[in-house]
């Protein structure tokens, strides 16, 4: 039986994990994006793989980071309506961060 559920707590210490590494092991505890704008399928069309999206819509990185910096610094803005700026942020992250290779031994 294929799992539909998302377990929160697994899912934040996966997130922490990676992170925790990028920061500790890879050493980068900043990450330049080096776009801003990027593809964004609306929702209602997002999961209908049956049928292509009537529209595509842009989306902007700067845009993102700002909802995100503004819930850091006011936890009441720490609403899940911010998931959605947080996600392109962490696919942005997952292309700039270098492929991680272990050392050879």
């Amino acid at each position: 039986m294929i799992n539909r559920t998302i377990d929160i707590e697994k899912l934040r210490t996966v997130t922490n994990r990676i992170l925790d590494f990028v920061e500790h092991e890879l050493g980068m505890k900043t990450v330049e994006l080096s776009e801003n704008f990027y593809w964004s399928v609306p929702d209602d069309d997002l999961y209908q793989m049956d049928t292509e999206p009537k529209e595509l819509n842009c989306g902007s990185l700067i845009d993102d980071l700002e909802f995100v910096l503004a819930a850091h610094k006011d936890a009441a803005q720490s609403i899940p309506l911010v998931l959605m700026h947080i996600a392109p942020l962490l696919r942005a992250l997952s292309t700039a961060v270098p492929n991680y290779k272990p050392p050879i031994k």
